[in-house]
């Protein structure tokens, strides 16, 4: 293929080279954009299209003209991340098995995270390993005790919404990092097909002994109530605890705790003492439990009625027939209250998919100019965004 400026070949690359970049991100599709076929047809792209497909799909243009040689190592480097950084089963899910994770939300972590580590000095992390070898009880108080997580303040927090929040900050306090997925102010790129994605990956973790990272998908995905989000955020946490990092959990979590394996419903029924204390679901064993009463459960400790009522289930405080009548519709996310639209500022958006650590050594960064504009923009935006920087730091002053 040859890329041309001006109607003149300035320089010739494979289409080979130029499959393995659009396939960095397979689940999206890239690689069928109209004008990188079109060009494959041809045999030739203008240069100028060259970048603004490529700010487009927020893979730099660069990478492009780099030599064979120089991009496989490129792409190696990424892939080698990747195995190390995440569960090997979150990179082996593919588009077709029912759910996939966006590569393009973990390479942004990952980016993220090594520069986090590159410019702050942490000492290891007390959680990872804490919880192993101890029963589930046992790793549901010692968990319960690192993030100084205080139930009964928890309980009585107004809303789902805002004990999230407060959990949030209690893990945050501990060298956890807790990145959430947006929509807004394109952190991340609104092609169609990355969307797609987007509302398909599940929470995951990005490993480090100093410095773990949990992504929590939010807004990304429709499916992700507040009551989830809490779920999700303590099961990552047990995660880092076990060290176990194979185990993530899929859209459809709750419903397949009856039948998950050995260590997976370790992790959930660890997940499960935190949020729900046998203690407390105990006190149901003598109660018919209906809806009503599941209702006012779940917003006394912020759980969804799923994860409530199978709680139950494992725990035989219900028969099977109860638990069948007391699980609720599958979430119908058009029935959610639409709230009043609103467009946040572009560094509370930043805030919210950086997590608080990136999020301060970036602006360390900027604030001290040891971080070009450049790199600082592949870090918020993950692309360059000429505009949305220049509003981001009027935002902060910086």
């Amino acid at each position: 293929m040859e890329i041309t400026a001006n109607k003149i070949t300035a320089i010739k690359i494979s289409d080979t080279a130029v499959r393995e970049i659009l396939e960095l991100y397979p689940e999206e599709g890239l690689v069928e954009r109209q004008a990188f076929q079109n060009a494959f047809t041809s045999g030739s792209m203008d240069f100028d299209l060259l970048k603004k497909e490529s700010q487009t799909i927020s893979v730099p243009w660069q990478l492009f003209l780099l030599k064979h040689s120089k991009l496989k190592q490129q792409l190696e480097h990424i892939e080698k991340q990747r195995i190390h950084k995440v569960s090997s089963k979150l990179m082996a899910k593919r588009k077709g098995s029912g759910s996939v994770t966006s590569k393009r939300i973990i390479d942004r972590l990952i980016r993220q995270q090594n520069y986090l580590l590159s410019q702050s000095r942490f000492l290891d992390n007390s959680l990872c390993g804490l919880l192993k070898h101890h029963s589930v009880q046992k790793a549901a108080a010692k968990l319960t005790k690192f993030i100084e997580f205080d139930q009964d303040r928890f309980w009585k927090v107004s809303s789902k919404e805002s004990a999230l929040d407060h959990l949030i900050k209690n893990v945050e306090a501990k060298n956890i990092n807790v990145s959430r997925g947006v929509l807004s102010n394109k952190i991340l790129p609104h092609i169609a097909s990355a969307r797609d994605v987007y509302r398909n990956t599940s929470g995951f973790v990005i490993k480090d002994t100093k410095v773990p990272f949990i992504f929590l998908p939010s807004e990304i995905n429709p499916d992700e109530v507040a009551s989830r989000q809490i779920y999700t955020l303590v099961y990552l946490l047990v995660i880092i605890g076990l060290e176990e990092y194979n185990y993530f959990l899929e859209e459809d979590f709750n419903t397949k705790l009856l039948t998950a394996s050995k260590m997976e419903k370790r992790t959930h029924a660890i997940t499960s003492e935190v949020l729900i204390p046998r203690v407390e679901s105990d006190k149901l064993k003598s109660v018919e439990v209906t809806e009503a009463i599941r209702n006012e459960w779940c917003k006394k400790l912020k759980v969804s009625p799923t994860a409530f009522v199978t709680a139950l289930r494992i725990r035989r405080v219900i028969d099977k027939s109860k638990y069948e009548e007391l699980l609720p519709e599958p979430f119908d996310p058009k029935q959610k209250k639409k709230s009043q639209a609103r467009t946040p500022r572009v560094s509370s958006s930043a805030r919210k998919f950086c997590g608080m650590y990136s999020y301060d050594a970036i602006n360390n960064g900027i604030k001290s100019k040891t971080l070009a504009s450049t790199q600082a923009q592949y870090l918020l935006f993950g692309t360059i965004n000429k505009a949305g920087y220049k509003k981001y730091r009027n935002e902060l002053g910086i």
